[in-house]
């Protein structure tokens, strides 16, 4: 019998892909067409400065103590008079668009954001929508944004709000959040409608929002309405973790089917004024920085496995991060990239009696290289900015 003759090179585009399969089944093959880029908003310039490889910064702090300076820089006259809310800088890799979302819910959106450099104004690489007419029900008196987050598995914009004396909160849900500008036009305002917002019902203090691949977030509220468990034996109140389920955060006081985390086991600071989550998608974990006041050796950085969102409401934490808070006593905000083992950090000074937590930001960002194994924050100073009010990561580092 004869056997069929292939070329050689006929062999070989056969089985390359056959071996670039297997390797990649076998976690060999790593995307290198490029680094995992770092983006800081910097508020002094209201710019957005970006570094091409967020290991460069941190190799750097590690070794010499002085970070090269950013790669590119992205502005615009359009971002000239904004002030981005706490945390309110978020990056979708999926649709390669940035989101800054001001402290008066403005989302400003920057298109092809991987190559963006220098001043842009064409509405084909930035363009707005506005969340809610300003002092809209039930914040008549007037509100901030605080952190958002998006979701680039289902293109799904969250973003924080509370109202200016912490009173009411809400977390918006933004679908299609990447077409809204090319649809509705730059400037469209959303109305603040059930199909636009997660209700929390009595909860105040929104501090943070972490998004979930699917469609789904957590949130961070600071305190709020006594929550129950399902029998009515058990009462808690303070500080909240919420998860949503099928989109949506549980109905209170009487939670019968989990999504909450709440009580003195939890360790989170109660009440707070401001926080922040972060959400890991590779491990199934949930970052949480719910400072607490009264201490200085606790944790500053709270690990929760996904799982205990349906262990019952007053659950410790799974692990903790090697900070305390007497360390970390000027941390504002945290952010996660999702697919990334990275957690970033900014640090600003409070403004006294300031009910949501305002103040002014620093030139510090702090670092925690693999997360998920523990350690503590490295602290950078990063050339040519002033002050830090969000960052993001985009990568598969």
């Amino acid at each position: 019998m004869h056997r069929p003759f292939f070329p050689m090179a006929t062999l070989r585009s056969l089985c390359l892909p056959a071996l670039l399969t297997l390797l990649g089944a076998l976690g060999c093959v790593k995307d290198t067409s490029g680094g995992t880029n770092l983006y800081v908003f910097d508020g002094g310039t209201r710019s957005v400065l970006v570094w091409n490889d967020v290991n460069d910064v941190y190799n750097a702090q590690q070794k010499t103590g002085t970070i090269p300076a950013a790669n590119r820089t992205i502005t615009s006259s359009l971002l000239s008079g904004i002030t981005l809310a706490w945390g309110g800088l978020t990056m979708d890799n999926n649709s390669n668009r940035l989101y800054l979302v001001t402290e008066a819910g403005v989302v400003w959106v920057i298109t092809q954001a991987s190559t963006q450099s220098g001043s842009i104004s064409n509405t084909s690489d930035i363009t707005n929508f506005n969340l809610g007419a300003p002092g809209t029900d039930p914040f008549s008196g007037g509100s901030v944004f605080e952190q958002a987050c998006v979701d680039g598995t289902s293109n799904t914009l969250f973003v924080t709000e509370t109202a200016s004396d912490g009173a009411a909160t809400r977390i918006w849900k933004i679908t299609s959040a990447s077409t809204v500008a090319q649809t509705y036009g730059a400037g469209y305002t959303f109305t603040p409608a059930a199909s636009y917002t997660i209700g929390t019902g009595t909860d105040t203090f929104g501090c943070g929002v972490a998004a979930v691949p699917g469609g789904n977030a957590y949130g961070l509220m600071g305190n709020g309405a006594v929550l129950y468990n399902g029998l009515q034996t058990l009462s808690y109140t303070g500080a909240r973790v919420r998860a949503t389920q099928g989109g949506v955060f549980n109905a209170i006081p009487y939670i019968t089917n989990g999504g909450v985390l709440i009580g003195p086991d939890t360790e989170l600071g109660s009440p707070l004024q401001y926080g922040g989550l972060g959400y890991d998608s590779q491990n199934s974990v949930l970052y949480v920085f719910a400072p607490d006041a009264s201490s200085t050796t606790d944790a500053s950085i709270l690990v929760f496995n996904k799982t205990l969102f349906t262990s019952g409401l007053n659950q410790p934490p799974t692990r903790t991060l090697g900070d305390v808070a007497g360390a970390l006593g000027n941390l504002r905000t945290i952010a996660h990239p999702a697919n990334s083992d990275w957690l970033l950090g900014a640090n600003f000074t409070l403004t006294t009696g300031s009910a949501i937590g305002e103040g002014s930001g620093g030139a510090n960002l702090l670092i925690w290289k693999s997360p998920s194994g523990g350690g503590a924050a490295l602290s950078a100073a990063l050339p040519g900015v002033t002050e830090i009010r969000g960052m993001a990561i985009a990568g598969n580092d």
